[in-house]
């Protein structure tokens, strides 16, 4: 009789072990399957005598990524953590903030630390502060041998911008950061033309608590906070005033149906977490503008085919805070080409030969100014992916 118990058990365990993978194949088409990591997932190694040794490990990682029912249980793991235990769980990228604000950790991409940028602990060193304004000039001074003028654009981090809620651990965030180091360093050592909207911004939302120029579960900034920050290029463009963007309350904006955003995806809660602000802004220009959009969302052109905008051509070239800037921009002008730094090569200068340069980064990756060399890349050339939700 114990014979036969220990049998019973046994064949439970295995039906544990493997029902689950016929199981995950007939119903695949039916469930979420999709990777909300925001990172590659492992692939199966090859087991050669090259990697011998390391084999067990990355099968390992690769069964781990490659679970059955993963999306699901990450995703019922992510409910308990963020309702029950205010916690993000599993993923070591996000906060978890007051009122259920979401606000980004970090190191996914180039060694981005949104958090010590926050508490102020990784200052630029005075060397690496010349370092990036070599870079800047030499970058100006190759653009002005083209006839293209230079613009650098620096967009704030969200938990600056909405500290108070953060967790209260972090307390507020000192006066001195990366942001005003490289903004101030920059603007009293040169003459270069350094656009920061921060100061706009944080008036904006002073003067408008009720509606948010970021998201609650996304580390961008909304369409109305684009919209604040592009509009502080106009002066530096040298658009007459007559072209530059109105004021947001001349502004048509739109509340739609709510979206999915990167840092819920994080914790497996696209689903859940969807309450945010979605703002669609009309009635800004009167150019219409056309939008091509190239390799699945890294690469755009911008037309103005009535051809009565500002005749100058744009390359916008930055991170995905830039994307988002992208139609606010060229809608003043009648080409403009926007491409991801991580993409850029040098031969696009000479292709697009624009008139204007505009090279935006926001502040969690204002250390990629210090590998900026538009002969070769704009940034460190290995990267682990950046958040695009980026």
């Amino acid at each position: 009789m114990k014979k036969v118990t220990q049998i019973f058990y046994i064949c439970i365990l295995v039906c544990f072990l493997i029902l689950p993978i016929p199981v995950f194949k007939a119903l695949e088409d039916r469930i979420d399957t999709e990777n909300h990591e925001n990172r590659d997932l492992a692939e199966r190694p090859v087991l050669s005598m090259e990697t011998f040794q390391s084999f067990p490990r990355d099968y390992e990682t690769f069964l781990m990524d490659h679970l059955p029912f993963k999306s699901l249980l990450v995703r019922a793991n992510g409910i308990v953590d963020y309702r029950l235990f205010r916690s993000a769980g599993s993923s070591p990228y996000v906060i978890i903030g007051r009122e259920g604000w979401l606000f980004y950790k970090g190191q996914q991409a180039n060694f981005e630390q949104p958090e010590e940028d926050y508490k102020g602990t990784n200052l630029f060193t005075e060397e690496e502060l010349e370092t990036i304004r070599a870079n800047m000039l030499d970058a100006r001074d190759l653009l002005r041998e083209r006839g293209t003028e230079f613009v650098i654009f620096i967009a704030p981090n969200k938990e600056r911008m909405y500290n108070e809620y953060m967790p209260a651990a972090y307390g507020a965030p000192p006066e001195e950061c990366r942001l005003k180091q490289v903004t101030e360093y920059l603007r009293e050592t040169t003459d270069l033309t350094v656009v920061s909207p921060y100061e706009e911004l944080v008036a904006y939302k002073e003067a408008h608590p009720e509606t948010p120029i970021y998201y609650k579960y996304d580390t961008h900034w909304n369409n109305l906070g684009s919209y604040i920050g592009t509009r502080e290029l106009d002066r530096a463009l040298g658009l007459p005033e007559e072209e530059w963007l109105p004021p947001v309350e001349e502004v048509t904006i739109t509340e739609v149906e709510n979206g999915t955003y990167d840092l819920a995806e994080m914790i497996g809660m696209q689903e859940e977490l969807r309450d945010d602000h979605v703002y669609v802004l009309s009635d800004y220009s009167d150019h219409p503008i056309e939008t091509q959009v190239i390799g699945g969302g890294t690469e755009y052109r911008y037309h103005n085919a009535a051809g009565d905008g500002d005749p100058r051509k744009v390359f916008l070239v930055g991170d995905s805070f830039s994307t988002m800037m992208g139609i606010y921009v060229a809608s003043r002008f009648n080409d403009m080409y926007l491409n991801s730094y991580r993409f850029y090569e040098p031969w696009m200068l000479a292709v697009e030969d624009p008139d204007i340069l505009i090279y935006e980064v926001v502040e969690r990756y204002l250390g990629n100014m210090l590998d900026l060399d538009l002969r070769s890349h704009i940034g460190p050339q290995e990267t682990s992916g950046e958040t695009e939700g980026e």
